[in-house]
Order: structure tokens, then C-alpha cells, then sequence
């Protein structure tokens, strides 16, 4: 399990009376089942994976394989029973995460590489424009946020959210994401992030791009 810079990374946290807790690798099937499944109707899905036929078998690779990724690099945490998960990604904190598997990583990164075929450049030159847009400096990256479809309106998704938006919060740190659901801006909005700028490049979906400043000022840690 990786270590968080605050060193508070392996607790159970009760969030509105949802027990949330922090993901490792052996969550990562079950995680990327359900994120498939709660990104099927997403714009990404089908600008990343057009043959509609084979959509369903190549998201499910997909995000099992960036589950991985992203909980071997980043910070993971989701609901007792998987229904939903929030994965993040540490920028600009050179501390973090001495025990990567760096060979495991780069290993899957290139599998991501070969899964997208032909929307690699298209997704490549989103992707910079795009970070472009994001806060310089130290930060979170809210890289994904999923829930069960059957589940979806529960409040689970600001629930698997809260322990990461709690410590940026204690450390006067920004978050921030893309979006490429229109609906889903007003969803963030309601918890604190603002549209900071929109990225149109075709073939690629519409993306909106959030920062969420700290709530409280960093102090002494």
C-alpha cells in the first residue's frame, strides 16, 4: 500500500454513514468492472473505442488496466462494496509514492498506448491541451470518478471524493479534472470546483477543465 505525504493513507474513513476506504491493486478488476460499466454512455467511450461491437470488451480492459495504473501511482478510494470509486493522481509532490512499481507501470502504460490504436495522437494532443489548463505547482488530479450505474444518485461519487478533497483542504492544495459530460459540470460545481477553460479538438469530445482551490488555508503541518 502506498504512503500518502501526510502519512494517512490506510484508514477506513466513514463518510455520511458510507464506510469509504482506500483501494489497492487486488480492487482493481472489480474497480475497472464497474467503471466500464458507469463510462459505457460517456463521450470518451466512443471517441476512444468507436466499433460499437467491441466497445464493452475493450472499456473493460481499459479501465481495469488504468484501475492498476492508478492505484499503483496514485490514490484510490472508493466504497466498501466497490459501487463507486474516486482515482487520483499526485502532481507536483515529489515525495510521494517511494515504492512504486516502476517496471509494472511503464509495462501497462504502453498497453494503454497499443489499446487506443489509432486515437493515440488524437487523445496525446487532448491530453497536453488540456494540462495546458491545469494549476501549476503541487496538486491532486481527479483522473477518474465512477459509480455503479444502478447507484448513481446515492451521493456515493462525493462521498469516494471526500477523503482527498479533505486533505487538499488541510494542506492548501488545488484539485482538478476534465469533464467530458456537460451534466457532470454542474455536479462539481456543487462541490467547489470552477471551469477554468474548455477544450474542443476534434475528433475529440467537448472537455471542460475544473480547479477546486483549498477551502481552508494551509497551515503548519
Amino acid at each position: 500500500m502506498t504512503a500518502s505525504p501526510s502519512g494517512e493513507r490506510s484508514h477506513l474513513s466513514t463518510t455520511a454513514g458510507v464506510p469509504i476506504r482506500p483501494l489497492t491493486l487486488q480492487d482493481a478488476a472489480s474497480v475497472g468492472s464497474m467503471l466500464a460499466r458507469a463510462f459505457a454512455e460517456d463521450p470518451t467511450s466512443a471517441w476512444l473505442f468507436p466499433r460499437e461491437t467491441d466497445r464493452a470488451r475493450a472499456l473493460q480492459r481499459w479501465y481495469v488496466l488504468n484501475a492498476k495504473i492508478l492505484i499503483a501511482t496514485g490514490e484510490a478510494w472508493g466504497t466498501a462494496d466497490l459501487s463507486s470509486a474516486a482515482l487520483w493522481l499526485p502532481m507536483g509532490l515529489p515525495s510521494w509514492g517511494s515504492r512504486r512499481p516502476f517496471g509494472r507501470v511503464l509495462a501497462w502504460n504502453l498497453r494503454t498506448v497499443l489499446m487506443l490504436r489509432a486515437r493515440v495522437l488524437s487523445a496525446a494532443a487532448t491530453t497536453v491541451r488540456m494540462q495546458r489548463l491545469h494549476p501549476k505547482g503541487p496538486g491532486w488530479y481527479l483522473a477518474i470518478l465512477g459509480t455503479e450505474p444502478g447507484r448513481q444518485g446515492e451521493g456515493l461519487a462525493s462521498r469516494a471524493m471526500a477523503p482527498a478533497l479533505s486533505r487538499c483542504d488541510r494542506l492548501g492544495l488545488p484539485a482538478y479534472l476534465d469533464t467530458a459530460t456537460e451534466r457532470d459540470v454542474s455536479f462539481y460545481r456543487a462541490r467547489g470546483f470552477v471551469v477554468v477553460g474548455e477544450v474542443d479538438l476534434r475528433p475529440a469530445p467537448h472537455f471542460w477543465v475544473m480547479t477546486r482551490p483549498p477551502s481552508i488555508r494551509a497551515g503548519p503541518t
